[in-house]
């Protein structure tokens, strides 16, 4: 299916046309291996393998690069204080990244490169650029750097849309009196002994410069042009910005055709960053409350839209979650046969065909999730009567797709159901009891309600609510429970 991006080099949404129509080159950039991941990281991780999986799912062959910066001042300062070697720092790191990106329910990129590794590529680049005239080197620290000549590069601005002479420098942007202009970035800098890892180079010992780490592992894994570039919009200026005169002052074309950002996730009105303090990392979201539910929320608002997190958000992913996983529950469980109407049938082709153009309309995964909440309340009218196989047949392509696309159906329906319920025990506050207590209780209160000792059923009920448990009695005899 036609898929619609927007494209940020345009500011237009446009029909997303790949270079090769046997592949789609896909480059996002990846987090920084310093620390643990917040859930504002998260955004962008979530965004970025929503594209790859929409993309997968309508039918294109996706080559998808994310890579992790693994050279970086953060990285060598929290080494250094801990005593150990910066690779050992960022290789314990990219493994905690994993384990938050698996429980986040992404699928792997299909090449996921390093700095570290791509060094050679990084320094050839380097030197293409000295050779093309828009690097030059300076005496600096004892050794040499190498900076980018940024008004050599004419079309620089292209994506941010600003001139040169109005551009705010981004904290990692030195100005000095060693550069010919203020916007020149560094693309090599010579190595200090207190930092523990360099590599050697034409201009003797160092290390790589921000910006052109990207600019050469996209064309080592993907080519000189690729055909989508991602990364949180922050990313857009100066970063994105330099990745474009890097790579097409070195290779002499087009670097990329597409240029897809997601807006900030911000707590109230302030953006989230570990610099405000308003920081909630991943791993101790997600063992408090899931990933499905951070997933969930992520994917709550369409990636362009700012997303503001608040005291609700939980509260309202945990409902649409269990309504989600409760269906699939129900639909693939045992059900009344019964006969329906044909028109009930291409309704639900209908439906699928509208949310598989909400999700090719740039992502749209709110659109595409209306539709399916749609489909969701007729299956519930639909349920007391009883249902058809066909009907059965088609609600399950549909949930297969949306499985596939967003990521927002998982594979274990009931671990999930009890996921959200901890996380509503969580959200309570609710303190003391476990499962095992509670279901001791239930058990019997169903015995007394069998004897009817209505006293002691009662005198159950009323010590559950004092544990923050709810419970809810079915016409059939059974009972369901979940936290406040």
């Amino acid at each position: 299916m036609e898929i619609l991006v927007f494209n940020n080099l345009t500011r237009s949404k446009e029909v997303f046309k790949p270079i090769d129509s046997n592949q789609v080159k896909f480059y996002s950039c990846g987090p920084t291996t310093y620390n643990f991941l917040h859930v504002g990281n998260a955004r962008a991780l979530v965004v970025g393998d929503l594209f790859h999986r929409t993309m997968k799912t309508l039918g294109y062959n996706v080559k998808f690069v994310r890579n992790y910066t693994d050279v970086d001042d953060k990285i060598l300062e929290a080494a250094r204080q801990r005593g150990i070697h910066p690779k050992q720092h960022a290789d314990e790191f990219i493994r905690e990244c994993n384990t938050d990106m698996e429980c986040l329910g992404m699928l792997p990129a299909t090449v996921t490169p390093t700095v570290s590794e791509t060094m050679p590529e990084i320094i050839q680049m380097i030197e293409d650029l000295i050779k093309n005239g828009y690097a030059y080197t300076v005496a600096k620290d004892g050794g040499q750097e190498v900076l980018y000549n940024v008004p050599k590069f004419k079309d620089y601005g292209k994506l941010s849309k600003v001139h040169l002479e109005s551009l705010q420098h981004g904290i990692r942007v030195e100005t000095d009196g060693h550069k010919k202009h203020p916007s020149d970035f560094v693309l090599w800098k010579p190595a200090k002994p207190e930092e523990g890892w360099s590599w050697d180079s034409p201009w003797g010992k160092g290390r790589p410069g921000w910006h052109i780490e990207c600019s050469a592992m996209a064309k080592k894994h993907l080519g000189k042009t690729i055909d989508l570039h991602h990364g949180g919009v922050d990313l857009l200026f100066p970063h994105h910005e330099n990745e474009i005169a890097q790579s097409e002052a070195a290779n002499g074309c087009p670097f990329c055709n597409n240029w897809a950002h997601n807006e900030f996730l911000n707590f109230g009105s302030e953006k989230m960053s570990k610099s405000l303090g308003n920081v909630v990392t991943i791993r101790k979201f997600t063992e408090t409350y899931s990933g499905a539910i951070l997933r969930h929320i992520l994917l709550s608002v369409h990636y362009r839209s700012k997303l503001e997190w608040t005291e609700d958000s939980i509260t309202r992913a945990i409902g649409e979650i269990e309504r989600i996983h409760e269906f699939v529950i129900h639909l693939f469980g045992e059900h009344k046969k019964g006969t329906t109407p044909a028109s009930e049938v291409e309704k639900v082709k209908k439906a699928h065909e509208d949310i598989k153009r909400e999700m090719a309309n740039d992502f749209n995964v709110p659109g595409a999730m209306g539709v399916f909440f749609g489909l969701i309340k007729d299956y519930n009218r639909m349920a007391k009567d009883g249902y058809s196989d066909d009907y059965a047949f088609e609600l399950t392509e549909v949930v297969n797709f949306m499985k596939a696309a967003t990521g927002l159906i998982h594979d274990y329906p009931e671990e999930i159901l009890r996921q959200l319920n901890m996380a509503r025990k969580a959200l309570s506050g609710t303190t003391g009891a476990g499962e095992a207590e509670i279901e001791e209780l239930l058990v019997q209160r169903k015995e007394a309600r069998t004897a009817k000792d209505w006293t002691k059923s009662d005198e159950i009920r009323n010590r559950l609510n004092e544990l923050g448990v709810v419970v809810k009695d079915n016409p059939d005899g059974t009972y369901t429970w979940s936290y406040k």
